[in-house]
């Protein structure tokens, strides 16, 4: 009962899964591929559950587009970047150009132009938490040094994240999910009060990264 939806690197993996009757698939980065949109709003016209990844507007433009043209209205993810910005370092990686309220409420506002789109949620996800390990052998003073870059992260992502999902709220979206974390930051992400799920992937077979993480 803890366990509930998938999360799909590819939206022609989310149609082979509708397939065979799994439900509550998110795509996690977003697709562009002509056939692939036409599988997926075919799959939705079954019943299928798919959310896809937006995070510019061409993605939105494209897809609303695309929906208009099959019929059908496609649930969207809004992704937001969690990484840290400080002078010559960008901690975390680069996966989204939407940092703030105002980058999220603009997307927001283009997809509620396209009457085959909806916001179905938002998802941020922190892989400088998730993804670097923290506690490596012979290396004392990187892991003090990362570590404490994580504590300062967590306190501003966690901020942002929650800004941006009460912004959205405001403006009248009805989010069905806030999305964050991997399995290196279960623990984090879990306590966002604006978090409804996280998603653990690599965690599933243990690999030998997660030997070195102070907190798991």
């Amino acid at each position: 009962s803890r366990f509930q939806g998938l999360m799909c690197f590819h939206a022609r993996e989310a149609c082979m899964l509708a397939e065979h009757g799994f439900t509550d698939l998110l795509v996690a980065y977003p697709t562009m591929e002509t056939d692939a949109l036409r599988q997926v709003c075919e799959r939705i016209r079954r019943g299928g559950e798919i959310t896809l990844m937006v995070d510019c507007p061409e993605h939105v433009r494209r897809l609303g587009a695309i929906a208009e043209e099959e019929g059908v209205t496609l649930p969207l993810c809004l992704e937001v970047d969690m990484s840290m910005r400080l002078p010559g370092l960008n901690f975390g990686v680069f996966r989204s150009p939407i940092r703030s309220v105002e980058d999220a409420l603009g997307l927001y506002h283009l997809i509620r132009d396209y009457p085959a789109l909806t916001l179905d949620g938002v998802m941020g996800y922190e892989a400088q938490i998730a993804g670097v390990t923290d506690s490596g052998p012979g290396q004392r003073a990187k892991n003090a040094v990362i570590r404490a870059l994580k504590k300062r992260s967590i306190r501003e992502l966690t901020r942002r994240r929650d800004a941006v999902v009460e912004a959205l709220h405001n403006a009248g979206a009805r989010l069905r999910f806030v999305n964050g974390g991997g399995t290196g930051s279960l623990e984090s992400t879990a306590a966002d009060r604006e978090v409804t799920e996280v998603a653990a992937g690599s965690g599933l077979y243990s690999p030998a990264l997660f030997d070195h993480y102070h907190n798991f």
